[in-house]
């Protein structure tokens, strides 16, 4: 019954902050990368310690709360170990799937370049940019805020996801075969648009879905023809 009755935690962001003002933060091993080693789990206990908390979060990280006053400390300690973490805020943030453990890596060198182009931009409200290496789509690209799958040296591109809820739903089909020498100019524009057009605050679903009539949309789906 361990799973149930004695795994209930009595130290939650919420509750830690009762106490203190408390950080969080948001680590895994990379972005295609989702193996930890022994070494790495040692130093996140180690920078938790008796005053925060570690959970794991359904975005392929796990989070390390931590007092505030000791987070930039702990960000550098973590990425010395080889740890990767993640900006917080209303940015673009980039996921992929692990690319098959390594097995198929043709899509890591394009993903590479868009981690570069795209990860940290400022925008309207955070944007999760998901990027899956074959077509099983396994890591579900297409519920994120912009999902891209990749097949032979191009993407189908999701937009419109809505991530979570009672009236949670993956994205819908967006543009097909977007070639690998177009998608970051494509990405591009697809996240300026929402900075130009989009409401404070506003969900990049809630965006899409108000403005997916708008003749932007299908100028944007011409640039690649």
């Amino acid at each position: 019954m361990n799973a149930f009755q004695k795994n209930v935690p009595d130290q939650t962001f919420e509750t830690l902050n009762r106490h203190g003002e408390f950080t969080r933060l948001a680590v895994s091993p990379g972005i295609i990368n989702k193996h930890y080693t022994p070494a790495q789990f040692q130093k996140i206990a180690e920078i938790a310690g008796e005053k925060g908390a570690i959970k794991y979060s359904a975005s392929y990280s796990i989070l390390v709360s931590i007092p505030t006053c000791d987070a930039t400390e702990a960000v550098q300690a973590l990425q010395e170990a080889g740890l990767y973490v993640a900006p917080s805020g209303s940015i673009i943030a980039m996921k992929a799937c692990d690319f098959c453990d390594g097995e198929k890596m043709e899509a890591a060198p394009i993903t590479e370049q868009l981690y570069h182009a795209i990860e940290g931009m400022k925008v309207p409200a955070r944007v999760r940019v998901n990027i899956n290496g074959c077509a099983s789509a396994c890591y579900n690209a297409v519920y994120d805020d912009i999902g891209l799958v990749y097949q032979q040296e191009s993407f189908d591109v999701y937009l419109g996801a809505v991530p979570m809820g009672a009236k949670a739903q993956a994205g819908t089909l967006f543009a097909k075969r977007v070639d690998v020498t177009q998608i970051e100019d494509f990405l591009l524009h697809l996240i300026n648009l929402y900075k130009e057009h989009a409401r404070p605050n506003e969900p990049y679903y809630k965006f899409y879905r108000r403005t997916k009539s708008a003749e932007y949309w299908e100028l944007v789906k011409n640039s690649i023809k």
